[in-house]
């Protein structure tokens, strides 16, 4: 995403708003790898993902397409962690083909060419090395009435709500697509190719309209907080389409706290409030076919 690359990119403030994963979800991705000397976590940002499976493994790589990324990431110093710039697509050449035990990518896969992504993660991985990619989706509110406004201003456009402002006033319409339709269907349109690889295994956790688990069965990858909406309002600051927003738009006002605004109005809430997010979440894993 471009806007993580801006050198005025807070990497700092991303990094504290961002959710993050269970212990328990790494213990099952890790069950998967069948040896341990080398992790590449792909689309690393600040090396949450990163920083985490690196205990796990000889010597782990970070790699993110976003220089400033990067050099938030370096300004952290672990013995056995590198961080280099390169994407999904295409590998740093220090990597070398057929080295690598798991290859990682938390909440990044749906920015991707996703069939160079297979065909390169297929060339970098060892024989029966280990895939693993996750997304979480829009959070969910227990109100459907702070659903509503939240799907208003992150995937409608205000020309659509004849608002009779002459500029855009939510940020759907500047979402890099089709990476955030893939990102609303979690990644439902581009499966693992069974001729790359074999036990592929795809795991949902699902919300019905009542913001009702859909399954009975647990996930691992559940991402459900209890937060304020000061956090929510970070959290949506951190977000690529409100920086985009912001350079168009940003002498006018806030495009964040005006959401968070409008969401107190209709609750009833404060910056001090204490809500409840439940997190869509989905996450797939496969070995390299030989």
């Amino acid at each position: 995403m471009s806007q993580y690359s801006d050198n005025k990119f807070d990497t700092q403030q991303y990094d504290d708003a961002r959710p993050t994963y269970p212990k328990g979800f790494y213990d099952v991705i890790l069950s998967k790898v069948n040896y341990r000397e080398l992790a590449v976590d792909l689309g690393c940002g600040t090396g949450i993902v990163t920083y985490a499976i690196a205990p796990y493994f000889t010597k782990t790589i970070g790699t993110d397409p976003s220089e400033t990324m990067i050099r938030q990431c370096k300004r952290k110093s672990v013995d056995n962690v590198e961080f280099l710039q390169g994407t999904g697509e295409q590998f740093p050449a220090e990597i070398a083909p057929d080295s690598v035990d798991l290859i990682t990518a938390g909440e990044c896969a749906h920015w991707f060419n996703h069939e160079a992504f297979f065909k390169e993660c297929h060339r970098m991985l060892k024989p029966g090395g280990t895939l693993a990619f996750w997304l979480y989706k829009d959070p969910v509110f227990e109100d459907p009435r702070a659903n509503a406004i939240y799907h208003k201003y992150t995937w409608e456009s205000s020309f659509d709500h004849n608002t009779g402002a002459d500029f855009e006033q939510y940020m759907g319409p500047y979402y890099q697509q089709p990476g955030h339709d893939y990102l609303g269907s979690l990644l439902k349109e581009k499966p693992v190719p069974a001729e790359l690889y074999t036990d592929i295994e795809r795991v949902e956790y699902l919300l019905d309209d009542r913001q009702r688990p859909t399954r009975l069965q647990s996930t691992p990858l559940r991402i459900k907080k209890n937060v304020s909406v000061q956090w929510f309002l970070e959290y949506v600051k951190s977000w690529s389409a409100y920086h985009s927003w912001m350079k168009d738009h940003g002498d006018k006002y806030d495009v964040a706290e005006a959401f968070t605004k409008e969401l107190m109005s209709a609750m009833g809430w404060t910056l001090d409030t204490p809500i409840t997010l439940d997190f869509e979440t989905m996450y797939t894993t496969a070995h390299k076919k030989p």
